[in-house]
């Protein structure tokens, strides 16, 4: 019977030393990733180029919403829409956009295009 007890504790510790290895290489993993990260995020902004602050105004005295389309936003008339500035009247926003050119119209009610051509922004 004694043998059969110690084939059991040796039974026992080769089942906790495989156990114990597998902790040890996680703990491993998440230090290489945390010293991966900071290297891919300073690789991801020093090559994305800065959003610059562009104050768009429209003067629309009669409309109750007044949004903005345009090519930085896919022509969606819902997405950025503009406040009005009660004593003023005008309708503002402010969006950040990467620099380039940008071609818009204002949409008041949601239905009623600027007319004429498309306004362009340069950034």
């Amino acid at each position: 019977m004694a043998k059969t007890t110690a084939t059991k504790a040796t039974t026992k510790k080769a089942a906790a030393k495989p156990a114990a290895a597998p902790k040890a290489a996680p703990k491993a993993a998440p230090a290489k990733k945390a010293a991966a990260k900071p290297a891919a995020k300073a690789a991801a902004t020093s090559s994305a180029p800065k959003k610059v602050t562009v104050e768009f105004i429209a003067d629309c005295p009669l409309a109750s919403t007044v949004s903005i389309a345009g090519t930085f936003n896919n022509w969606a008339v819902d997405v950025d829409m503009l406040k009005k500035d009660k004593k003023s009247g005008l309708w503002t926003t402010k969006i950040a956009l990467v620099p380039g050119d940008y071609e818009y119209k204002f949409v008041c009610d949601g239905k009623n295009w600027d007319a004429g051509d498309n306004k362009i922004k340069h950034v």
